[in-house]
């Protein structure tokens, strides 16, 4: 009678434990029980702990489903300290009775073996700083991993589902020693036998266009080796089938990428590996002080800023940085504009809360490096949104053509004052390649008050925050003869 009010439901299961080994301490409720059928492989620490079988007492015309009966089994495996249960046989209703019962033996583990298992000491925030620091594959990043199995009785044609939503959660990261190879850790499992940092696959990069080669470690640690390949953004599955007759099982797995979207990666949001080795830049301050992005910069052992106006270069420091805004300030050696330059420092930061919808704004800098010249180019647009990528608030989207090699550079208002720092632009071979569409004109710029949140700390602040813009009134050109002398590029 306890059982009946456990499930909540009217037929009366039965459950019968014939214990192999002693029991051990009770496991919590929340504990999570791995469930394995007949053919599944175990886990190679298994250890059985006693056989259990759940039946009912008296036919019944009552619905007992099979999550009722194994929420059942699982009860009964925490109660003796097990961890797993091994389905070896499933009663399936018939006409005298509607409740199923199962045949199982219920599985500890032996945590020895998993100790020397690859695995990695990194938590979620570890990998997520991971994948804003670096260009990205599209296959590195967060993912879930859902089951679905459908099963069918061939002799009376009953059939049955099991899913279990988000059973894993993995991290795939690039391996630093294997060129072309990615590696999947546990995040979070709804297995016991895989906790958190336990290398769960790996998959090598093939020929095809977003098709790899899955090893997928099952829980006797041997391999299943198949191709994959994305379906559409984010999303790839594998299918298997396997019978203890008369039951056929046909089993999917569904991998949903859900961080970061394929089009985003380094704090840049491109793709595109060449934004890693060139930038622009531009000086906000008479000893040498210059603003850029900070994935432009990251990772550099030297930094060399070079002046295309006087074709000198100089050696440059990092002064502050502020990764999660993809900004830093550099410090340049042995400078001070006046020896330089007659001219003072024309531009002014604005204020970005003045900035409106539609507004026309323009940028300068030095796309590819110097595959287009060591002039300074001018790109032209207007303010698209307000707001970057699922309205994120530090950004603002451009219609300017963008190029890598902008990245860093100014975005200027029609008064020749600094509203932004370029920062990425929509990868459109991903586009292409993916969803049949060139975006256009998709590019985004970080908000000038992220800059001069950066820069308030520094003893120049007075001096930038009281400057004079020195370019009102003046035409389009003689803005760009102005501003042009003050843009950097960073190598």
């Amino acid at each position: 009678m306890a059982i009946s009010l456990f499930l909540g439901i009217s037929c009366a299961p039965y459950v019968n434990y014939q214990p192999l080994t002693s029991s051990k301490v009770a496991k919590s409720v929340e504990y999570n029980i791995s469930v394995y059928h007949e053919l599944d492989p175990l886990p190679p620490q298994s250890i059985k702990m006693g056989k259990l079988t759940i039946n009912n007492a008296v036919p019944s015309m009552i619905n007992c489903d099979y999550n009722d009966v194994i929420r059942l089994a699982k009860w009964k495996v925490r109660k003796v300290g097990g961890d797993a249960l091994h389905i070896t046989n499933i009663k399936l209703p018939d006409d005298t009775n509607s409740c199923y019962g199962i045949f199982a033996n219920i599985i500890s583990f032996d945590t020895i073996e998993t100790m020397f298992w690859q695995s990695i000491d990194l938590n979620k925030n570890d990998f997520k700083e991971y994948y804003h620091e670096n260009v990205l594959d599209p296959i590195e990043g967060i993912w879930t991993v859902s089951e679905n199995t459908d099963w069918e009785n061939m002799l009376t044609g009953v059939k049955g589902n099991n899913e279990i939503a988000g059973k894993f959660e993995v991290a795939i990261i690039r391996d630093k020693e294997e060129f072309n190879r990615y590696n999947s850790y546990i995040l979070h499992s709804k297995e016991s036998e895989w906790p958190r940092g336990l290398m769960k696959a790996y998959y090598s990069k093939s020929g095809y266009r977003n098709t790899y080669e899955e090893h997928w470690f099952m829980a006797d640690h041997t391999e299943k080796i198949r191709s994959i390949t994305f379906e559409e953004s984010g999303i790839f599955r594998t299918s298997s089938a396997f019978s203890k007759y008369p039951i056929n099982y046909e089993r999917e797995n569904i991998s949903l990428k859900v961080y970061p979207p394929f089009y985003m990666s380094a704090p840049g949001l491109a793709v595109n590996t060449q934004l890693q080795s060139m930038g622009s830049g531009f000086v906000i301050s008479g000893n040498g002080l210059i603003i850029t992005n900070y994935h432009v910069i990251h990772g550099k052992q030297e930094i060399e800023v070079h002046f295309p106006s006087i074709d000198k270069s100089f050696t440059a420091k990092i002064a502050l940085q502020d990764k999660n805004n993809d900004i830093a300030l550099l410090a340049l050696e042995d400078f001070h504009i006046s020896e330089y330059f007659t001219e003072d420092i024309p531009f002014i930061i604005s204020n970005t809360s003045d900035m409106r919808l539609g507004q026309e704004i323009f940028t300068l800098g030095y796309p590819l490096g110097e595959i287009l010249g060591k002039s300074v180019k001018l790109s032209t647009g207007d303010i698209s949104s307000l707001y970057g990528i699922k309205d994120d608030p530090r950004l603002i989207q451009i219609s300017n053509p963008i190029q890598p090699g902008n990245s860093g550079g100014p975005l200027l208002n029609e008064n020749g004052e600094i509203v932004g720092v370029v920062v990425s632009t929509l990868n459109a071979q991903y586009f292409y390649e993916n969803e049949s569409i060139i975006p256009q004109n998709v590019n985004f710029a970080i908000k000038g008050n992220y800059v001069t949140n950066l820069i308030s700390i520094l003893p120049e602040y007075r001096e930038l925050s009281t400057r004079k813009n020195l370019l009102l009134g003046k035409s389009l050109e003689e803005k760009i003869e102005l501003i042009s002398p003050f843009i950097v590029t960073i190598k």
